[in-house]
């Protein structure tokens, strides 16, 4: 949730994920995006697809044809949203649905992507989180330290 101060919108921690900002190169990576952790994570995996499939930020080839997403507006929760465009063949592009990434970084939705990308996107985020993150985190007592003495 976002808190207001001074009726300016603050980004706070949303289920224990730290709000981000995320660069989504739509502008010639001036825009900043605030969304979760995880959800960076995850896009991080698709633009590195991106990167390998077309040597862009937003652009790949999917199972039917070329796709480009959008971001769209931030969400106080954390989420990664917005648009996907169909890419035809003379370059124009038309809008053919879109994309949801959750706090937690779960993929709801993501059209022109197949669920397999979807769940190696989100398994790689998650480890990756683990790595980067997991280390600062206080580390939880053992079973033997908790039994009363």
């Amino acid at each position: 949730m976002a808190l207001k101060v001074n009726g300016i919108a603050v980004f706070n921690i949303v289920d224990g994920n730290t709000i981000t900002c995320y660069n989504s190169g739509n502008l010639g990576g001036t825009t900043m995006y605030k969304c979760s952790a995880k959800a960076q994570l995850v896009m991080d995996q698709v633009r590195a697809r991106c990167q390998s499939d077309t040597q862009t930020n937003n652009k790949w080839t999917g199972r039917s044809g070329n796709y480009m997403y959008i971001m769209g507006r931030e969400n106080a929760d954390g989420k990664a949203t917005g648009v996907v465009h169909k890419i035809s063949e003379d370059g124009s592009h038309k809008l053919c649905g879109s994309f949801k990434i959750m706090s937690d970084g779960i993929i709801t939705r993501f059209t022109g992507l197949s669920k397999a990308d979807w769940n190696s996107f989100m398994n790689s985020a998650e480890t990756e989180y683990k790595a980067k993150y997991s280390e600062t985190a206080p580390a939880e007592e053992t079973t033997a330290e908790k039994v009363a003495v």
